[in-house]
């Protein structure tokens, strides 16, 4: 059964149905999901703040022609990345479709791979924004994972706030969607996300990207701050046998936060190759 949302539209302050989606009840074991559009399958893997929400710019143009499932990633501890695309598989599962387009950016990115490697039947592609497959600045994400962990709510998103706000702005964010990104990552779970941070300290997919062969696009925003994208990017598409690269001038890690990215372009564009 498929229960939409109502939204009702107003002059000020309306809900479309493009960012509310639709609500399917999920069997047993599969996590909450929403379904935007109709079309082909894409499910969207969140980054490190795990709401599933920070799509909501680039919804509007991919669900014209695609049928975009969106998820929050588990909060309950403990879990691992094979839990992760273990639930990207049984979202795709439980819609029906054989493949799907995995989008994924940041820490959904290094899910992704996962996924990949241990469902590559489901994968018809993957479109990875952001990533890495071995984070190596391993000192400041552990002092970040234990201050994750340690501080108060209020004050973990005070410092994020400040953190991401000089990324947003770089990134050309409007400020309507800056609010409502700070809207949303007030409902981030901070043992969930500390948890995360943990998952990339041990992550080294290295030596086992030859073995994905699924077509790929890594795209990396020139200018990111947070991640060397670009030279990550490069890196992972030099071992895998099917990838390729695209490169965003000026752009930073909330690219597809701000104006300099049409996914479904991009996506349209790839898919024709």
């Amino acid at each position: 059964m498929v229960t939409p949302l109502m939204a009702q539209e107003t002059q000020v302050g309306s809900l479309h149905a493009e960012r509310i989606g639709l609500m399917p009840v999920p069997p047993p074991g599969v996590p909450a999901y929403r379904v935007h559009g109709a079309g082909p399958l894409a499910v969207y893997v969140a980054g490190i703040d795990g709401t599933g929400e920070l799509l909501f710019k680039q919804i509007p143009a991919l669900a014209r022609s695609r049928r975009v499932a969106t998820f929050r990633l588990r909060d309950r501890l403990p879990f691992t990345y094979d839990d992760l695309a273990d639930d990207v598989a049984a979202i795709i599962r439980a819609l029906g479709g054989e493949r799907a387009t995995i989008l994924a950016e940041s820490f959904g990115g290094t899910v992704a791979l996962h996924f990949a490697l241990r469902h590559p039947a489901l994968a018809e592609r993957l479109v990875i924004v952001n990533s890495f497959a071995r984070f190596r600045a391993r000192r400041r994400l552990r002092m970040a994972a234990g201050l994750a962990g340690l501080l108060p709510h209020r004050v973990a998103h005070g410092v994020k706030w400040i953190g991401n706000s000089v990324g947003l702005r770089g990134d050309g964010v409007a400020r309507a969607d800056r609010d409502r990104f700070f809207e949303i990552m007030r409902g981030v779970d901070s043992a969930a996300y500390a948890h995360r941070l943990r998952l990339i300290m041990e992550l080294n997919l290295e030596d086992r990207l030859p073995e994905i062969r699924v077509p790929t696009l890594f795209i990396a925003g020139q200018r990111d701050l947070l991640l060397r994208s670009a030279a990550n990017a490069h890196a992972m598409a030099a071992r895998m046998p099917n990838a390729t690269v695209r490169i965003i001038p000026r752009a930073g890690h909330s690219c597809l936060l701000g104006g300099r990215v049409d996914l479904a372009a991009v996506l349209d564009e790839h898919a024709a190759t």
